[in-house]
């Protein structure tokens, strides 16, 4: 947090504002969160574009539409992603700047970044086939992931996963044993009375799929006693075994829900009983004025405490550039 803070410091005004809103909407200025909220709009009307460029009788009016909003969306895209090389050592403090824009580059997120432009311009440098330029269209679907920074909920569970990884894994684990069995006991029982249907232990698997995960075609079933007998046993496991996992992950996410809140109000309520203790400085609750951006001790980001010199209505922390509310 500390070089975080003194990164931020360093950085001048609107690389702050930029990184704010690439990164954390919420802290930057009206400027970055409507940035933000631009680039989350951009990101929907993209997988809708894929969607209806899908469409062989699209109208002429709405082709003729499409071709100018994707190259926008390129080159809005392409801007962004350089962007984002351009402040990943605020995103990355600990780090020297070289290396700090190589980590994102090669990170996840940063590929995603990469491909949610680039197969876009290649049709344009080169002459392909119609229908690789119709997979390369499909590529742009990965703008669909772009839109988990925006959305909370999406960081949640990828935290959940990451802490209860030992018991996703071994619920997932029994679960896969389960099919494993299933598959070659079902095959071993039925094989012989439906050989064009259990013609191989693949096919078995494939039921024990569709069984245990309670789908059920009905394309495949089992005939013999020996075989309705091992269906009766498997589909009253799957019933306990299949709700593991959905378990782990539920309460899983309603502890980081209930983490999340009570740090977001245990902040708040620091930063107010900070800001009553300071007895040089008058509290937020005693401003005489109206104004949006009331009196202020401390930072509520980064802890600053405000001196004389700083402006008790600012807009801005003078020390890491948050957005003060």
């Amino acid at each position: 947090m500390g070089e975080f803070v003194q990164t931020l410091r360093h950085t001048s005004a609107f690389k702050r504002q930029v990184f704010f809103a690439l990164e954390d909407p919420m802290r930057g200025g009206k400027g970055a969160r409507a940035f933000a909220a631009f680039i989350f709009i951009l990101i929907i009307a993209n997988v809708v574009l894929v969607f209806t460029e899908m469409q062989t009788d699209a109208d002429g009016k709405i082709a003729a539409f499409l071709t100018p909003f994707d190259v926008f969306s390129l080159i809005f895209f392409c801007i962004e992603y350089l962007l984002r090389i351009w402040t990943a050592d605020l995103l990355h403090p600990q780090a020297s700047p070289a290396r700090a824009r190589l980590r994102y580059i090669v990170s996840p997120m940063g590929l995603v970044d990469l491909f949610a432009f680039l197969p876009s311009i290649l049709p344009f440098l080169f002459h392909f086939d119609v229908r690789i330029i119709k997979s390369i269209r499909l590529i742009r679907l990965l703008r669909m992931f772009k839109i988990t920074r925006y959305m909370t909920g999406f960081t949640s569970i990828m935290h959940v996963f990451r802490t209860r990884a030992n018991q996703i894994l071994s619920a997932f684990t029994v679960l896969l044993l389960l099919i494993m069995s299933s598959a070659v006991l079902m095959y071993e029982a039925e094989h012989a009375a439906q050989p064009d249907i259990f013609t191989s232990v693949w096919t078995s698997l494939y039921w024990a799929i569709t069984t245990i995960t309670t789908t059920g075609y009905g394309d495949i079933t089992p005939i013999t006693p020996l075989g309705r007998c091992f269906a009766f046993i498997i589909m009253i496991l799957s019933i306990g075994i299949v709700a593991i996992p959905a378990g782990i992950l539920s309460a899983g996410f309603v502890e980081e829900t209930q983490k999340t809140r009570d740090s977001s109000l245990r902040a708040r309520n620091d930063a107010r009983l900070r800001s009553d203790l300071d007895l040089n400085m008058p509290s937020s609750d005693t401003t005489e004025d109206n104004s949006p951006y009331q009196a202020w001790s401390y930072c509520p980001y980064c802890g600053h405490k405000r001196t004389l010199t700083d402006d008790p209505q600012a807009d801005h922390c003078p020390y890491c550039g948050a957005h003060l509310r």
